[in-house]
């Protein structure tokens, strides 16, 4: 055991002794040097988590992760960020109009936390769903310009409100900029460009595009970080596709409950997709059909030695590659 001296008499005692026989004094004995290294650490660490909570607006400890301490962002989706400042901030305008709407104390006590969470989740996964999207759209060399934009901005204030004067004013008292609504119309547009690329002659443009958009989740690399308030993350981009359409949520698609297909029906479309596999493909004779009811669509996989070839949605008696 090393030795050290009391900081009033001098005289040396034992590691540790917080007493000192000599002088009798209580806490006089000088601490170690990694004593003070490590309270100055602790001490800084402390200050850095509570200029990160008023940074972060007040926000609870439980509500931090070492996702956001790192500065991680909320996810990942073939390897573009989704940012945790807009996750939050998209959140916020969104919490505000529910508010606005239903009450202040819609997502006070527990079981709001737990609507929090959900409206949290709903919102990274349609932030997601945006992204995937926009790269395809960049895919097909598709772009939305500022014109366009304004244009549809135009049309929606004369139409829904009568002149743009009024429709800035309701702007104005839900809180939202032109900045944010214009990335908003910018989606839209998207969405519907995407969706005419998707739809071939005689199929249900919405019903394609839900079949390409649920192939589309299922091919995505997806990592997700913590965000604090969302519980399980094990469902994001891995629903049905019927609860898609938009940045503003809900699919236009007709849809029914999915499930188990009758055998009849089953049959047809196991016939039609792998005759229309075959006309194009007509040397693959050793193919199989896999048949499942989306309730949004019903989805057809062509699968030779195990693996999917080619995928088709079936409508009306027909198969229509998803591309």
């Amino acid at each position: 055991m090393g030795l050290q001296s009391c900081v009033h008499c001098g005289k040396e005692t034992g590691e540790g002794e917080l007493y000192c026989l000599e002088c009798q004094a209580i806490s006089g004995i000088k601490k170690p040097r990694r004593f003070w290294i490590f309270s100055i650490l602790f001490s800084a660490l402390l200050l850095f988590l509570t200029g990160l909570l008023l940074w972060h607006g007040g926000l609870s400890l439980g509500s931090l992760s070492l996702d956001s301490i790192l500065g991680r962002p909320a996810a990942v989706i073939n390897g573009e960020p989704i940012n945790r400042a807009d996750l939050r901030e998209r959140l916020k305008s969104i919490r505000t109009m529910l508010e606005r709407q239903y009450g202040k104390d819609l997502f006070a006590g527990q079981q709001g936390q737990v609507l929090l969470a959900n409206l949290e989740q709903e919102v990274l996964e349609g932030m997601l769903e945006e992204r995937l999207v926009a790269q395809e759209a960049r895919r097909l060399k598709m772009q939305i310009s500022g014109e366009m934009v304004e244009e549809e901005l135009q049309k929606i204030g004369r139409e829904i409100y009568g002149d743009w004067e009024k429709f800035q004013a309701r702007l104005r008292e839900e809180g939202v900029s032109k900045e944010d609504l214009q990335n908003h119309i910018r989606s839209l547009l998207l969405y519907k460009a995407v969706k005419a690329a998707k739809a071939p002659a005689g199929s249900n443009p919405d019903i394609s595009f839900n079949a390409w958009l649920i192939q589309a989740k299922q091919k995505a690399e997806l990592v997700l970080y913590e965000t604090g308030n969302r519980g399980s993350s094990a469902s994001l981009l891995g629903g049905s596709c019927c609860a898609t359409g938009g940045p503003s949520g809900g699919s236009s698609a007709p849809s029914r409950a999915g499930g188990q297909l009758d055998p009849e029906t089953e049959s047809q479309a196991k016939k039609a997709a792998i005759e229309t596999y075959q006309r194009v493909n007509p040397a693959d004779k050793e193919v199989t059909a896999k048949v499942t009811d989306y309730g949004c669509h019903i989805q057809v996989d062509i699968q030779k030695e195990g693996k999917i070839v080619k995928s088709y949605s079936y409508q009306g008696g027909k198969a229509f590659e998803i591309s």
